[in-house]
């Protein structure tokens, strides 16, 4: 009877203790009395530890595999933007979420994850076509080159430049190779130019702008020489001041090239221009008493003749900075003057100013947005100046042909959203050039 009891004790009671494990089992959150919590043994809880461990696993999974999707998602985005850019039906298929794989969570994520960044990468390429540039930088490129980003804008300027010059006249000769005897006279040329421009540019697309530029100039002028009551210790002085309009030139641009990540920005130019200023031909000639100095009677403003250049600006940003190069060369038409010598009489004839070649190269770097620096080598080869008199020959005139060199810095301030400032000096490098000249321009964009 015993062993009978003894048997059923031992069936019964394992079932009885399964219960709880049972409903741990089936239950995802499992309330578990007092009472029965103190009963569980450390079994117990070392399974229960597993199941948490599983479930710990499980979510992280399904991260993973939510990071996957969403992985997929974005490649497949930016595969679309790309076809539709290029027109062409795109031979990439959208990866589904719920393929099977046989590869591993892990391996398939930095597969997904090297798949996003390449099209990611060959998406940006594909898009940029140059670096940006700060709004300062642009100001200044707008000054060395184009900026084709700007619908229209009104730039007034000033520049004031000036220019000294001293020569050695001999009047005499040399007697037994070694002694001169006649006068020596040492004149002296002082030239303060100021000049008033106002520029405006217009531009139709991002292919072509227009430019009409009107000036307004300046000058004051001293003239002196050594020798007045042939005395070595008195000079001889002359001033002549006077202003008017200068030159008006207008000029047309078109970019042959927009700046990419292998090619520079290139824009082709074509100046034209008109002889709206003084000229300096049939000025009347002033001699002092003793005939040292002699000095014209007005000052001139413009060259007195048509004129028309055409060259080409290449410009690449290397960010933050930015290196331009200028070659333009330019032609002055011949033109006919009832006067050319200014003496006393008329001295009619042709002349032709000839022509020059010029260059420049430069650096432009931001330094924040609102400010950047700049800096440039500019260099012009004049050719001689040729005349003919009525019914004579052409002859060139002796010291006309010139090279002008300068090396100037600068810097620009945006002032507010459309306006700036744009300041620079430049130094002359030969004695043909200006001494120095300082440049300050307001450019405002609509």
């Amino acid at each position: 009877m015993n062993n009978k009891w003894t048997s059923a004790v031992a069936v019964i009671l394992p079932g009885i203790l399964a219960v709880p494990a049972y409903s741990a089992d089936t239950d995802p959150q499992p309330a578990l009395e007092p009472a029965l919590e103190s009963t569980l043994s450390e079994q117990d809880i070392a399974v229960l530890k597993q199941k948490l461990i599983q479930l710990n696993q499980q979510i992280k999974l399904q991260q993973q595999t939510i990071n996957q999707m969403a992985q997929q998602v974005l490649k497949q985005e930016a595969l679309n933007r790309q076809a539709s850019r290029k027109d062409v039906t795109s031979t990439q298929q959208p990866v589904s979420a719920s393929t099977p794989s046989s590869t591993p969570p892990s391996v398939e994520r930095q597969k997904a994850q090297s798949s996003q960044q390449a099209a990611i990468a060959s998406d940006a390429a594909e898009r940029k076509k140059a670096p940006d540039r700060a709004r300062s930088t642009d100001d200044v490129l707008q000054e060395a080159h184009n900026v084709f980003s700007r619908k229209f804008t009104v730039e007034p300027s000033f520049t004031y430049s000036y220019y000294s010059r001293k020569d050695l006249i001999l009047r005499g000769f040399l007697a037994l190779d070694a002694i001169f005897l006649g006068n020596l006279n040492l004149d002296r040329i002082r030239t303060n130019t100021t000049r008033l421009d106002l520029t405006t540019r217009y531009t139709l697309n991002d292919n072509w702008q227009f430019e009409l530029s009107l000036p307004y100039l300046y000058r004051w002028t001293q003239y002196d020489s050594v020798g007045e009551g042939n005395s070595s210790q008195r000079y001889e002085t002359a001033d002549i001041s006077g202003g008017q309009i200068g030159d008006v030139s207008g000029a047309v641009y078109y970019r042959i090239n927009a700046e990419s990540v292998d090619w520079p920005d290139w824009v082709w130019n074509v100046r034209v221009r008109a002889p709206t200023g003084k000229d300096p031909f049939g000025i009347p000639l002033e001699t002092s008493d003793t005939g040292n100095l002699t000095y014209p009677t007005e000052m001139a403003t413009g060259s007195g003749v048509w004129g028309a250049s055409t060259g080409f600006s290449l410009a690449k940003t290397f960010d933050p900075a930015i290196v331009f190069f200028n070659l333009n060369y330019g032609v002055s038409f011949t033109e006919a003057f009832d006067d050319l010598s200014g003496s006393p009489g008329l001295s009619p004839g042709e002349i032709d100013l000839g022509n020059y070649l010029d260059y420049s190269v430069g650096l432009a770097f931001a330094v924040s947005e609102r400010m950047s620096l700049s800096m440039s080598f500019n260099q012009r080869f004049y050719s001689k100046t040729k005349q003919r008199p009525e019914g004579g020959e052409w002859e060139k005139i002796p010291r006309t042909d010139t090279n002008t060199a300068s090396l100037g810095i600068g810097a620009t301030l945006a002032l507010s959203p459309n306006l700036s400032m744009v300041t620079s000096i430049g130094s002359g490098l030969t004695e043909d050039s200006p001494d120095y000249q300082i440049s300050l321009r307001f450019p405002y964009r609509f």
